[in-house]
């Protein structure tokens, strides 16, 4: 493959996404139409022209026009929930289909060549149906998906740490909608994660929320009622704002925003002026910079790691930008995060690099070129050795299981076959005998989590094996086999020994859209508005 049509890494992210690529001189963020380095994840749609957008100009109708515009997608992926645009009902990988379509054609423009391979990356503790979507949204935006990246390895490999003998990293991060918490061991070009932890519904908008309820509990004490939070516009205005001083405090002690013309609940206006300390916001938002905390110490715990057992610290994701989320990682691991990196680009860049090695380039050096935010990074602290190319090796983020019953007291119970931390990809297989005799079909329920019942973890698919001969109970032989690939995509298996001729069916996890058309009845994604 010649550098006139090399893959691409995508760092699909909640609030914004990133494209990188490699080229002669290394690897680079590819900008978009606008000439930014990241796009905002956000599509709208124009009633008058009857045209979707998305990126920048979809952000900028978000306050005139909430109702038709969709944001934080990637906190639905996976799920069965559908968002309008226009006449259309949309699911969620249908909306990031949107996006990556957007940030394609905007980087094969300024890449002036075609695009049509990437490696997209998921937090590491996404579910099969998230990472299924995922990669139904590429084929979606017209692109075939080499892989399905944990986000915490593409840290890794951006920072080039693979060049690094016998140490141990954690990677934290926090991103709009997520938070990641991931082990990791780097000897001798292998890069094994060791395990991960986190939550997909925690993230830097989690942080706006707060904000905002602190604008409307002020706002209500001083002028005797609340903003109308219910009128979309005033709600977007106010998320706005929250997110405005919150990237302004990640470099001033102090913010101040303008909100001139704000409806009240009561239906008067006010000119406020928003006005917080780092401080404040720290005190404000204390609550998930601890939960974030609270999940990694659980999360050593369960490893039998302690905080002084790790060589680096690594942050990724926009978030870790928050002046008080550094200080506590600092303190819970007793030595500094390294942030000489962009924490917004890690990721897509490691994206890029692994596109790289899955279609045989020899990995150049990353360029520090417009990633470092402030101090200077020398090249051979962020360089990827040329002919180096790592091994990967990522760990199952929750066990998987089947549901199975005891024969004496009829009681169902959860059976791990494939435990949380397991290097992938990985296989495992059990033998089974149907509950009845004379028994024609077998039915297996398939679910993923680390709780020790059924009702506490997630329900992801079903197989059905059968019809086969009936026969006595102890005539029966059948075997069940759970696998999951490199990418983190679950496949299930089981096949009747004892029958003539043997029976295997594949899987069908609950999310299992590849046949279904856009919006229900469009067979291609709208075209994007430029």
């Amino acid at each position: 493959m010649t550098l006139s049509n090399l893959p691409i890494g995508i760092d699909l992210g909640t609030t914004n996404s990133v494209v990188a690529t490699v080229s002669d001189g290394g690897f680079e963020v590819v900008p978009n139409a606008r000439g930014d380095k990241k796009t905002p994840s956000v599509v709208s749609y124009d009633q008058d022209s009857q045209s979707v957008f998305a990126g920048r100009q979809a952000d900028n109708r978000a306050i005139h026009h909430p109702e038709k515009t969709v944001k934080s997608v990637k906190r639905h992926m996976g799920t069965d929930e559908t968002f309008s645009l226009g006449p259309d009902q949309y699911h969620p990988e249908e909306i990031s289909g949107l996006i990556l379509k957007k940030l394609i054609e905007d980087a094969g423009n300024e890449l002036n060549r075609p695009l049509s391979n990437a490696v997209i990356t998921v937090p590491a503790y996404f579910s099969d149906a998230q990472r299924r979507a995922t990669k139904r949204a590429g084929e979606i935006a017209g692109i075939d998906v080499d892989r399905v990246l944990p986000e915490p390895t593409a840290a890794c490999l951006a920072y080039g740490l693979q060049s690094t003998a016998g140490k141990r990293v954690l990677v934290y991060d926090l991103g709009g909608g997520t938070f990641d918490c991931s082990a990791v061991k780097i000897d001798d070009g292998v890069i094994e994660t060791l395990g991960v932890d986190g939550a997909t519904d925690l993230g830097g908008d989690d942080y706006d929320s707060l904000i905002v309820n602190w604008v409307a509990d002020t706002i209500a004490d001083e002028y005797g009622s609340p903003p109308a939070l219910n009128n979309p516009k005033v709600n977007q205005r106010l998320f706005g704002a929250a997110k405005e001083v919150k990237h302004e405090l990640s470099s001033r002690t102090s913010a101040i925003h303008q909100l001139p013309f704000l409806e009240l609940q009561n239906g008067d206006t006010i000119d406020y002026e928003l006005n917080i300390t780092r401080g404040e916001f720290a005190e404000i938002t204390a609550g998930p910079t601890q939960e974030t905390i609270d999940i990694m110490n659980g999360f050593l715990n369960d490893l039998g790691l302690t905080p002084s057992q790790f060589d680096d610290v690594l942050l990724v994701g926009g978030a870790t930008r928050i002046p008080a989320i550094r200080s506590a990682v600092e303190q819970f691991f007793g030595q500094e995060p390294r942030t000489d990196l962009n924490p917004d680009q890690i990721v897509a860049l490691g994206a890029a690099t692994q596109a790289a090695i899955l279609n045989d380039i020899e990995v150049p050096a990353v360029s520090t070129t417009n990633i470092v935010p402030s101090t200077e990074v020398s090249q051979g602290e962020a360089a990827i050795n040329e002919g180096s190319n790592p091994i990967l090796i990522d760990a199952l983020p929750r066990t998987l299981g089947v549901e199975l019953q005891e024969p004496k007291t009829n009681d169902t119970y959860f059976q791990p076959l494939i435990q949380s931390g397991e290097s992938i990809p990985a296989r495992a297989e059990i033998n089974v005998t149907p509950v009845r005799a004379h028994q024609t079909k077998t039915r297996f329920t398939i679910y993923q989590g680390d709780e020790g019942t059924l009702e506490g973890n997630d329900e992801i698919g079903e197989l059905v094996l059968g019809p086969y001969p009936p026969k006595e109970l102890d005539e029966y032989s059948q075997r069940a086999t759970m696998e999951i690939d490199s990418d983190g995509i679950i496949t299930f298996t089981a096949v009747s020994l004892d029958a003539d001729v043997s029976d295997t069916t594949e899987i069908e996890t609950r999310f299992n859209r590849e046949e279904e058309t856009l919006g229900g009845t469009n067979p291609d994604l709208p075209a994007l508005h430029r």
